[in-house]
């Protein structure tokens, strides 16, 4: 009866076919779930100030690149349909604000019509993107 015994312990083995299942099945979950970032279509170097507000999520955002390229949530956009794409946008969001994220090398000029053209269309208030300046040790 002892050499039973000794025999039937040297066939046991461990089935780790549920265990590679179930590490499959997560990877695919997190493959799945993951959410990727889309960055801007303009680059913008924005200014560093040492303080600085996360924008709201559903205002309006105009990204202004030191060439004077434009563009309103995502949508390139030019001088000659910047009020007309304010409004439209104004009414989709039903949003007052207007952030403005212009590189830091962009004209002035090109910042200043761009408030006009919004305080035109009726956006009350008015906001200027910034990072947060690294602290000096």
């Amino acid at each position: 009866m002892a050499a039973q015994g000794k025999s039937s312990l040297s066939e046991v083995e461990m089935n780790i076919t549920p265990l590679i299942d179930c590490v499959f099945l997560l990877l695919i979950f997190f493959m799945v779930t993951t959410v990727f970032q889309t960055p801007p279509g303009l680059k913008v170097d924005l200014p560093k100030a040492a303080e600085s507000d996360k924008p709201p999520e559903k205002d309006l955002n105009i990204l202004i690149s030191k060439e004077g390229e434009m563009e309103l949530n995502g949508e390139a956009v030019d001088f000659d349909n910047l009020e007309e794409a304010l409004k439209r946008e104004k009414e989709i969001y039903n949003s007052k604000v207007l952030i403005i994220k212009a590189d830091k090398e962009s004209l002035h000029g090109v910042v200043v019509d761009v408030m006009d053209a919004a305080k035109a269309v009726g956006i009350d208030e008015l906001a200027i993107a910034t990072d947060p300046e690294e602290k000096k040790k």
